[in-house]
């Protein structure tokens, strides 16, 4: 039987977005490996795994949204941008 990821994030698996992320956040920052100085492998080990479950469980196109929404508006800027300092008119 294969591994069940929503379990890893300790979440349901009708689980949101936004719960899921909420989950990845609180685990990673407990697991990660700077902050477990005692039992640095088990930690790196455990961050790995959490890891890997957020990229399962986490659709891709949620976790590119925001950037999309950064690449947009910049365009818009530049070319805003462009238009100020142009003396075409086709544009």
């Amino acid at each position: 039987m294969g591994v069940d990821y929503y379990k890893i994030l300790q979440v349901d698996r009708n689980a949101k977005d936004d719960d899921l992320k909420k989950a990845y956040r609180k685990l990673a920052m407990k697991w990660y490996p700077d902050n477990n100085l005692n039992n640095k492998r088990d930690a790196e080990a455990k961050f790995k795994t959490i890891s890997k479950a957020s990229d399962v469980c986490i659709p891709e196109c949620s976790r590119l949204l925001p950037f999309y929404f950064m690449l947009m508006c910049f365009r818009f800027r530049i070319r805003y941008l462009f238009r100020l300092n142009c003396d075409f008119d086709c544009l």
